[in-house]
This record gives structure tokens, C-alpha cells and sequence, in this order.
């Protein structure tokens, strides 16, 4: 008859070799599911994207093809985006934010500072928004007359500020930077109402054409100072 004892224990080096197992699967495993929670709020952010395109076509068939003022897309009253243009097509404030942008600023996560750059009106207060308007729109805002809608930026989910309120990116005037916070990637609307997910070096390249910004040949900065154009191309 065979003897029958307790168990046998796991030993200190077999424990500390299941230990070092569960480690490295954690190790592989853990930024998979970062890039996966990422991917869900990269998704999240795009249809927020596309409620803003919706909302932009929808003024501008109100006010004879013209988008928002670039001026006051976001806001009229400082601080607040209920006050913008855009809002009464919306009526939603999350709209505004990017998941990803909302944990970034209620943590510590580093951020730009304040622009130094040139910016329109009242702008620094705390940042409830994430993608900005081309305020190379200022001198059309009728689609129909630009000269390449599907090149000429609309929105641009921008590297602002904290407290950069001023719903603006462009060439020489704000940020003019777009934020690859979604794995390595952002997210553009161009004049034809289409959105683009792009990477650095691809932003880096519309960013330095000029007609990703100006959507005429009319490239004169604010009261018809000097060109805003310098040093773009268009290829």
C-alpha cells in the first residue's frame, strides 16, 4: 500500500520562479492593454470630432456656406464654450474634450506652457477643449471658395496650453503644434469635412505647406499686416 503524505511544498527557488513568470506576462501584457485603453478613447475622441464637423456643416447651411468665426467658434464670453458658435448645434460640453486630453488635465501630466506666441482676445483661462480652429480662416470661411478644401485645415487636436482658451492654431499666430496623444497619433478636419489620424512626421510636412493653412492666396496677417506665410511651401 502506497504511503500517502501532505503535500509537498512549493521550494523558495519555485516560488520565486512563478514570482519572475507572472512579472515578465505583466511586463508584456500591461502595455497592450494601455495601447487598447488608448485605442477606445482615441475612438471616443474621432466621433467627438465628428459631432464638430456635423455641427460646422450644420451652421454654415444657416449662415450661407460660412463656418464659425474662428474668433468665436469655441467662445464670446471668456472661459466659457457655451457662449461660442458652435454651441447651439452641440449642446454638449464633453463634446468639446478628448478622453485622453480630460485625464491630462486633471493630472500632473506635463503640458505646453502659456503661448508666448501672438493670440487673438481674451484666451488664457482653464482649458475645457481639446481640438482648435485654423486662424487662417479669418480672410474665407466659405468652403466653396477655398482653392483645395480636402488640403486646408478646419480643426486641429492642437498641444495647448493648460489655460490657452484661445480655440485657435496657426501658422505664426498660437500654437500651431498637433498633439499625438493617441498612441502616437492626432487628429486633423480639413475643409471638406474629412478626418485624418496622422503621425508626427506626417503633421510636421502639412504643417510647413502653405495651403494647409490659407485657404486662398490671401495670406496677410491681422488687418492686412504682413504675410503670415513665411517659410511655407506648397508642394
Amino acid at each position: 500500500m502506497a504511503w500517502v503524505g501532505s503535500p509537498r511544498a512549493f521550494t523558495l527557488i519555485e516560488l520565486l520562479v512563478v514570482i519572475a513568470i507572472f512579472a515578465v506576462l505583466a511586463a508584456l501584457l500591461l502595455p497592450v492593454l494601455g495601447r487598447a485603453k488608448e485605442a477606445g478613447r482615441a475612438t471616443a475622441c474621432k466621433n467627438n470630432l465628428r459631432q464638430l464637423t456635423l455641427g460646422s456643416a450644420t451652421y454654415s447651411l444657416d449662415n450661407r456656406g460660412r463656418m464659425p468665426y474662428f474668433l468665436n467658434w469655441l467662445a464670446t464670453k471668456p472661459g466659457d464654450l457655451t457662449s461660442g458658435q458652435l454651441f447651439p448645434y452641440l449642446k454638449s460640453p464633453p463634446v468639446y474634450l478628448c478622453p485622453t486630453d480630460k485625464i491630462a488635465l486633471a493630472s500632473n501630466a506635463h503640458l505646453p506652457a502659456t503661448p508666448t506666441a501672438p493670440i487673438f482676445g481674451n484666451s488664457l483661462h482653464p482649458r475645457d477643449y481639446s481640438c482648435a480652429m485654423n486662424c487662417g480662416l479669418c480672410h474665407e470661411s466659405d468652403s466653396s471658395r477655398f482653392l483645395t478644401p480636402a488640403r486646408t485645415l478646419l480643426f486641429m487636436e492642437a498641444d495647448l496650453a493648460r489655460d490657452d482658451y484661445s480655440g485657435q492654431v496657426g501658422p505664426s499666430m498660437a500654437t500651431r503644434v498637433l498633439s499625438t496623444r493617441h498612441n502616437g497619433r492626432g487628429h486633423l478636419v480639413f475643409g471638406d469635412l474629412h478626418l485624418e489620424t496622422v503621425k508626427p512626421k506626417q503633421a510636421d510636412a502639412l504643417e510647413r505647406s502653405l495651403r494647409f493653412w490659407f485657404p486662398t492666396a490671401d495670406t496677410s496677417g491681422p488687418g492686412g499686416g504682413g504675410s503670415m506665410a513665411t517659410g511655407l511651401t506648397d508642394p
